[in-house]
């Protein structure tokens, strides 16, 4: 069974296909959702995908619902909610193509949003 029924996406800059992400820049990423049923608990995952390859990367909040910036935790089903992170991208990161795979795992479900995305000077 589906936790989520309805889910919209928004991040940062970019009406492209690809973003372009400048290092030494902040960017901030919004996801807005309703549960099918309730959740109990968020917690927020974030991955690069390069060449195939997964790569964790750590957040600076992976308790989802300390992140809700619309609604708090417990989630009862249908009431829409927002999930907001916000992450630089530091001057150390490789200038590549990838895609930021990020996850809201709820309560044994996962709430996917993949978004091409280039590293830039």
């Amino acid at each position: 069974k589906a936790v989520v029924s309805t889910q919209s996406g928004h991040y940062g800059r970019g009406s492209s296909p690809q973003c372009k992400l400048h290092k030494g820049k902040s960017y901030k990423i919004n996801i807005s959702f309703k549960p099918a049923s309730e959740i109990t608990s968020i917690k927020a995952v974030l991955h690069g995908v390069i060449a195939g390859v997964s790569v964790p990367f750590p957040l600076p909040e992976s308790d989802g619902c300390k992140a809700l910036s619309e609604g708090t935790c417990p989630i009862s089903s249908g009431t829409e909610v927002t999930w907001t992170e916000e992450l630089e991208v530091l001057s150390v990161y490789p200038s590549i193509r990838l895609i930021s795979k990020w996850e809201l795992q709820t309560d044994g479900d996962v709430i996917c949003v993949e978004i091409p995305v280039q590293i830039v000077s």
